[in-house]
């Protein structure tokens, strides 16, 4: 029996460079002046952060009488801060990652930022507990997920832990909606 030996990539490389003439080759690594995609997408995520963070320099002092827990700038900067961090690791680790193959963007991700929307205007009605509630049971739909008491245990556990960790844990009072607003 025999084995058929296989050119190695070395081979078929260097054969299809000098055999195409007028075309160019198509070799793995960066373009020349080209930008790594991370570096550019840190880069605008800590310009998006800074000038949010720089809205939380507006926010007004809250007096130290009636101040409990973290003042309303507190969480957003450090919430922002982590975010900067990460965002400095994606761009500085760039290099050490190949180029990703920019693939078309799939409908679900139109599909799930309108949901996002949603979202936001059922905070506006029924408050961060019904929001979250809404959005899981609704994007775990929207996703395929189609056991309902699974998606209900979850919401609810998710909206629970929420309210035990910042206005239990932290003294942050969650935004309440028009219809919490209503029948208090």
């Amino acid at each position: 029996m025999t084995t058929r030996q296989l050119p190695s990539p070395t081979t078929t490389l260097a054969a299809s460079t000098t055999e195409g003439g007028d075309e160019t080759s198509t070799t793995a690594g960066p373009a020349p002046g080209r930008v790594h995609p991370d570096i550019v997408t840190g880069l605008v995520i800590i310009a998006l952060c800074l000038a949010v963070w720089g809205v939380t320099l507006a926010f007004d002092d809250v007096p130290a009488a009636i101040s409990t827990g973290m003042g309303p700038e507190t969480f957003p900067r450090l919430v922002l801060g982590v975010i900067i961090a990460l965002s400095c690791w994606l761009a500085l680790t760039a290099s050490n990652r190949c180029r990703p193959e920019i693939e078309a963007v799939h409908p679900m991700i139109y599909a799930t930022a309108a949901a996002l929307g949603g979202v936001m205007a059922a905070m506006a009605v029924f408050g961060i507990h019904g929001a979250v509630v809404a959005s899981v049971i609704g994007i775990g739909r929207l996703w395929g997920e189609r056991r309902l008491p699974l998606l209900a245990t979850i919401a609810v556990g998710m909206s629970l832990s929420l309210h035990f960790a910042f206005v239990r844990g932290f003294g942050i009072g969650l935004p309440r909606g028009l219809l919490q607003t209503w029948l208090s």
